[in-house]
C-alpha cells in the first residue's frame, strides 16, 4: 500500500469511528482528532487512543486504563483493519465493545 493510500485509510478510519461520536455529550464520551491520532476519553477519564504509525503501515489502538494495545493492518480483501496477531480483532466491531461496555452506547 502507498504512503498516500495509507494516510487516506487512516483518516477514512478516524472519521467513521468519530462521526457518530458528534452528538454524543462530551461529558459521557468526547472524541478528537490531533497530529495522526484519535483520542476517545470516556466519562471516567480514561482514554482509548489511536494511532497512525506510517513506518509499519497500521493503525494502533491503546487503552491506557488497561496497559493494552493492538495493532491493526490494513485488508484490502476485506476493506477492514484487522488485528496482526491473527486472532480476527476487527477495529470497528472491537472499538464498538469498549465504547459499550464504558458508556452503554451503540454507536454502529
Amino acid at each position: 500500500m502507498s504512503e498516500a493510500e495509507y494516510r487516506a485509510r487512516i483518516q477514512e478510519a478516524f472519521d467513521r469511528i468519530e462521526r457518530p461520536l458528534r452528538d454524543v455529550d462530551p461529558d459521557v464520551l468526547e472524541a478528537e482528532q490531533s497530529q495522526g491520532a484519535l483520542t476517545l476519553t470516556f466519562a471516567d477519564r480514561t482514554r482509548c487512543i489511536l494511532s497512525a504509525q506510517p513506518s509499519v503501515r497500521q493503525l494502533w489502538l491503546a487503552l491506557a486504563a488497561q496497559g493494552t494495545a493492538y495493532h491493526f493492518n490494513f485488508d484490502g480483501v476485506q476493506g477492514r483493519w484487522i488485528d496482526d496477531k491473527g486472532r480476527g480483532i476487527e477495529l470497528l466491531s472491537f472499538l464498538a465493545g469498549v465504547i459499550r461496555e464504558k458508556t452503554g452506547l451503540s454507536v454502529w
